[in-house]
Formats: C-alpha cells, structure tokens, sequence
C-alpha cells in the first residue's frame, strides 16, 4: 500500500462511511489531537527505559485512543460499530484508568498544593500529554455538543486519563526521586541570582 495517494491534495478527506470533510473541519481537527496526544505517549515510552510507566498498561491506553479517534473518524459510528468497520471502546475502560489512579496515589505524597510541570524526563513529558489530552478533551466536547451520536463514552474516557497522566507524571517522579515544585504564588521563590543593582541597571 503507498503511503501517499494523492487526494487529499485539494485539503478535502474522507471520513468512516464516505463523507468528505474540510481537512480543517473540527472532527478532523479532534482527532488530529487524538492522534497527536498518541505520540506524545510514545515519546514518554521511549524516554522512559526502565519502565517505571507500566509499559503495557500504556500501550493499551495508546490502542484505546485508535478507539476512540476511529469514532470521531466516522459519520455514523454506531452504524460502522454495528458492520465491524471500527472497534467500540469496551465500557470496562474507564473503571481500568480508575484502579490505576487509585494504585498509584497509594504511593505519593498527599497533593497541597498545584504542582509546577518538570521533574524527570519521563514525568515532565507526561505533563505535556497531559495537556494535550485536555486540549481533546475541548474540541471533543464541542463536537458532542453539536452531535451527540459521537459520545459513546469519548468524554469520560480522555476526562480520565487526564487525571491519571497527572498522577502518573508524580508517581514517575517520584519513583525516580526528584522532588515535586510546588506553585508558590503570592512569594518569591529562591532562584540564587541576585537583584540588579542601580548601578548595574544603569551600565545595561
């Protein structure tokens, strides 16, 4: 099968069922994020090699968003559900993602305070996909909003995983023993550069 075939060329696709879509209509556009918030996992597999993610556990929630992105990708999908053309996500999924927090909040510290987004390179990757998935969470819900045929459970599956890209990105890091910042607002925090002086704002 060649990568490339040509027709979308003129900015128009096709969506599961044979409707053609701008390739900047909004249903492209949400799955798009979808699809972008996939690799961004992918990226915090291969910068984590040790596995301190969970490895498989990760990987199925990479496969659910193929699930969940053949859905918005389709005009009717409980019609494309119903001829096997794409998979529906198994309802069961959502307590998975629950369990999974739960486990990992036994092994943290109690949260007091927003967290600043950083740590390892794992955990801090896992923030970006973090907000990535809310980002899809947005555009999705504006679409359900528009139709609601395309839930199907989309909004409270990525509502969940949000929350457990959150605890996973401390759970990374704190396995990996790097200390959680904390937002501090209202004080300064030490930085270890001292202020400018007069004299000094005057030479600059």
């Amino acid at each position: 099968m060649k990568i490339y075939t040509r027709k979308g060329d003129a900015g128009r696709t096709k969506l599961f069922g044979g409707l053609e879509v701008a390739k900047h209509d909004a249903r492209v556009a949400a799955y798009g994020t979808l699809d972008e918030l996939n690799a961004s996992l992918g990226m915090t597999l291969a910068l984590d090699p040790g596995g301190m993610l969970g490895t498989a556990d990760l990987l199925r929630v990479q496969e659910d968003l193929f699930v969940l992105g053949s859905r918005l990708a389709a005009a009717r999908p409980e019609r494309e559900i119903e001829r096997g053309t794409i998979p529906a996500l198994d309802p069961g999924r959502i307590a998975d993602l629950e369990a999974w927090i739960d486990r990992l909040d036994e092994e943290l510290p109690a949260l007091t305070a927003f967290v600043l987004p950083g740590g390892c390179s794992a955990g801090a990757q896992l923030h970006v996909a973090r907000t990535v998935c809310r980002r899809a969470e947005r555009e999705v819900t504006a679409l359900v909003d528009d139709d609601p045929a395309l839930s199907g459970g989309v909004i409270p599956y990525i509502n969940r995983l949000s929350d457990l890209l959150f605890t996973l990105a401390r759970a990374v890091n704190h396995r990996a023993g790097q200390p959680e910042t904390m937002w501090l607002p209202g004080r300064q925090r030490e930085t270890g550069l001292s202020k400018p002086t007069d004299e000094g704002a005057e030479d600059s």
